[in-house]
């Protein structure tokens, strides 16, 4: 007979009542040795927890510690965030520095004292865009990103190039994540791929269940699928190749799918402030490509776009969402990570690139 961790962890004390041990999720406590653990799991920010609630449905309940209004990488956790994270049998992050200190504090923590604890980096097996170099290291240039321009094809000194992989075409490590663009979840064939790492997650989790995460894992990829071939047969008939964003680019990985450039005079990094000068070319490319609609993000200011909008020709500020974070208006329409790019994304870009239709 084939013990899961869950029967494992049942079987030192058996199994508690909910009323006297409940935590955060409600669910019983399972039990191994001294070592207790809530059933379920945690995500660290609200898109990998929207795509490990549809992986685990009702069978591995998985809780997101964000609150609605608060992008991931803003939220500034305390060690009782931790502290609950490794009390639940898995735990959801990206492995990549720069991003959610808290969330990889906590895997550090896990790996190195609860081994029990089930780790699943999203981005194994993604590839990964090298960062905004400019603005990475305070460089004054606007910038525009296709993810295919001659300056993100060098190597650095590592021997990686500035794509993620190393000269031999491998995926880069985890320790190799720096100075790499973590936004990579707006792209949805990228984003399948962590789909698929939480499915092997939860099968180690609990493999009794393994067939429920496959069946809910292959549903929500082919939904996904479907959105790449709607964001594909909708940026189509584009009048232009440049969208104008007044905010920090979280879309490079879009651009890089669907061909088309993202323009910001922010860059990468969401604490970076455009100079004058990057503002001011910013707003000659508009006049000079006749660019109707600025973009800007719906976690972000609109004050940029708006200037940008009364000093060009444009004449109309657009949002577009990160889907990184959530709204209780979103939640309350029933909107995850598919709705906000097809809903609020994508209608956006079509606008700011001026698609035809």
């Amino acid at each position: 007979m084939t013990h899961t961790r869950r029967d494992l962890l049942a079987g030192t004390a058996g199994v508690l009542a909910a009323s006297a041990t409940a935590g955060c999720t409600g669910q019983l406590r399972r039990i191994a040795g001294e070592r207790s653990l809530e059933e379920g799991g945690y995500a660290a920010f609200f898109t990998l927890y929207d795509f490990a609630r549809h992986v685990g449905g009702e069978t591995f309940p998985v809780e997101n510690p964000i609150p609605a209004g608060t992008m991931g990488h803003a939220y500034e956790a305390g060690p009782e965030l931790a502290t609950e994270v490794a009390s639940h049998e898995l735990f959801v992050y990206l492995d990549v520095e720069g991003f959610q200190r808290w969330a990889l504090d906590a895997a550090a923590t896990i790996e190195r004292d609860y081994p029990e604890v089930e780790l699943v980096d999203a981005l194994d097996g993604v590839e990964l865009l090298a960062a905004d170099a400019a603005h990475a290291h305070g460089g004054d240039e606007g910038h525009e990103t296709d993810g295919n321009d001659e300056h993100e094809t060098g190597h650095d000194e590592t021997g990686h190039d500035e794509t993620g992989h190393d000269e031999t075409g491998h995926d880069e490590t985890a320790a190799d994540r720096s100075g790499v663009d973590p936004h990579y979840w707006t792209d949805p064939v990228r984003a399948s791929q962590s789909v698929e790492n939480v499915r092997a997650g939860m099968e180690a989790a609990d493999p009794d269940n393994a067939d429920v995460y496959a069946d809910n894992a292959e549903s929500y990829r082919n939904r996904l699928e479907d959105v790449h071939a709607t964001f594909e047969d909708g940026l189509a008939d584009r009048g232009h190749e440049t969208v104008v964003l007044a905010g920090h680019n979280s879309y490079r990985y879009l651009a890089d799918r669907y061909g088309f450039t993202v323009h910001s005079p922010q860059g990468v990094s969401p604490h970076a402030e455009p100079s004058q000068d990057e503002i001011s070319a910013t707003i000659d490319l508009v006049d000079r490509e006749r660019i109707d609609v600025i973009l800007a993000d719906h976690f972000g200011s609109n004050d940029l776009a708006n200037t940008i909008v009364r000093e060009s020709t444009a004449s109309e500020v657009r949002e577009v969402s990160p889907a990184e974070g959530t709204t209780a208006e979103w939640n309350d329409r029933g909107w995850g990570y598919v709705e906000q790019l097809t809903e609020i994304t994508l209608p956006a870009l079509q606008a700011g690139l001026g698609v035809n239709g």
